[in-house]
């Protein structure tokens, strides 16, 4: 009986300010490589490494042991992102959220 895949299909920019432009030139690279695979992922006591079949050169990686699968699609998305060196537009949004505090030094 063949092993049964379980296949997750994950929005590479997810929620990330990427131009069009960008977008299309790397969507254009992943396409010249026949897409991106990661298969097989490697676990031990100290963490798990997975690999792009396609591109050796892209791993994903973490010192958790047992992983989610929310964890192994972020790391693997990271990685894609770095291997392809794309350029996320700089959009800082202030924070509606502010807290103040105070410190007192004991220690005269």
């Amino acid at each position: 009986m063949k092993k049964q895949e379980k296949l997750i299909y994950s929005p590479l920019f997810a929620g990330l300010q990427i131009s069009d432009e960008e977008r299309f030139r790397v969507w254009t690279e992943i396409k010249k490589v026949g897409g991106l695979t990661f298969d097989n992922i490697t676990k031990t006591e100290d963490g798990w490494f997975i690999q792009c079949r396609q591109v050796e050169g892209i791993i994903a990686a973490g010192t958790n042991p047992n992983p989610s699968d929310a964890e192994i699609e972020t790391e693997i998305r990271q990685a894609i992102i770095s291997a392809f060196n794309v350029k996320v537009e700089n959009t800082s949004i202030a924070s509606p959220f502010v807290f103040q505090f105070e410190t007192s030094n004991n220690n005269n």
